[in-house]
């Protein structure tokens, strides 16, 4: 679940900051470029391995390519224009023929997607530097594949990264949250003891599986389910505080739903996303009083599946009563 959160989080940043870049520079706009170029020096250099420098910052508007390794001799053009026209424009800069004899290869960086058959096409190399189409243009989708298929310690750094470039400026007056209080309120229960009776109407709840197709996730649901009864009673204990404070932490969840119902992923996934959603709220609220990330990971779990048995998430089946009378 941590990778899906971690992904997710580097995929929207990337791609607002795509679009950013995109719509700015029809109004010829670039300082959205400027900042990429920086982001995307550190960004290839924890992807790849690369040990990256901005060479705009040593010679001003250096000709050619922004990024250099010289360790790896890599250099790389950064631009927000994907066309055949800017890779040959580049290819025939007569400093690359220097690069070349020192043995570098050149690649290009895009902000946005190239097209399905742009790699293919056939670009005039006047020098003969070291540049391979299929492998040397890398995209927005070059780069979300790799971070995708990374391993969750590397994601992990990304993710950081990610955070910390592209990431909303702190809130010194960070919001005060019901959910988070009901996490506080859980984390300090036994969740290893668990009432011998519950009440739950099985048959309503697997109906209720069943119909929203959750396959993979079913597992979850009746793993959690037994903590009703104690979720119960904290919402219960909670409500005497004042009025409508359970029912903001439902409002919330349900909010966290129907912002997955368009969504392009099976039911499974929504059910996963919903919970991501959820932890990452959490982690951003004042009142959150920060616990491991195993710990935070169960009580979102048991409260997401407590709101999908009580019909705050998913559709319900006709008829549906997630208690027993």
């Amino acid at each position: 679940m941590r990778r899906n959160f971690y992904y997710s989080y580097v995929s929207d940043k990337i791609e607002v900051l795509s679009s950013k870049i995109k719509s700015n520079g029809r109004l010829n706009i670039l300082h959205y470029n400027i900042h990429a170029e920086f982001f995307y020096r550190d960004l290839c250099s924890l992807i790849f391995g690369f040990n990256l420098e901005n060479i705009n910052s040593v010679e001003q508007n250096a000709e050619a390519i922004d990024l250099i390794d010289e360790n790896k001799k890599i250099i790389i053009q950064v631009s927000s224009t994907s066309t055949k026209q800017k890779v040959n424009d580049t290819l025939s800069k007569e400093r690359l023929e220097d690069y070349k004899n020192n043995g570098y290869t050149l690649k290009f960086l895009f902000f946005s997607d190239v097209s399905k058959n742009f790699r293919e096409q056939k670009f005039e190399n006047k020098y003969n530097i070291n540049f391979n189409p299929t492998v040397d243009i890398l995209d927005k989708n070059t780069i979300l594949g790799t971070v995708l298929a990374a391993k969750i310690d590397k994601l992990k750094k990304i993710y950081e990264l990610v955070k910390e470039e592209l990431g909303e400026i702190p809130d010194m007056t960070k919001i005060s949250s019901n959910l988070a209080d009901i996490i506080n309120l859980l984390s300090q229960e036994n969740l290893g003891s668990v009432p011998a009776v519950n009440n739950l109407h099985e048959y309503n709840i697997d109906s209720k599986i069943k119909i929203n197709g959750l396959v993979n996730s079913k597992y979850m649901i009746d793993h959690y389910k037994i903590h009703y009864t104690k979720l119960n009673s904290i919402y219960t204990e909670f409500d005497k505080q004042a009025m409508n404070k359970s029912l903001s932490v439902f409002s919330k969840l349900t909010r966290f739903y129907l912002d997955e119902v368009s969504n392009n992923c099976n039911e499974d996934q929504k059910f996963i996303n919903i919970i991501d959603k959820t932890l990452g709220y959490i982690q951003q609220c004042e009142n959150y009083k920060e616990l491991p990330n195993e710990e935070l990971e169960l009580c979102v779990s048991i409260i997401v599946v407590d709101a999908f048995i009580r019909c705050k998430i998913f559709k319900n089946p006709e008829g549906y009563i997630h208690v027993i009378a």
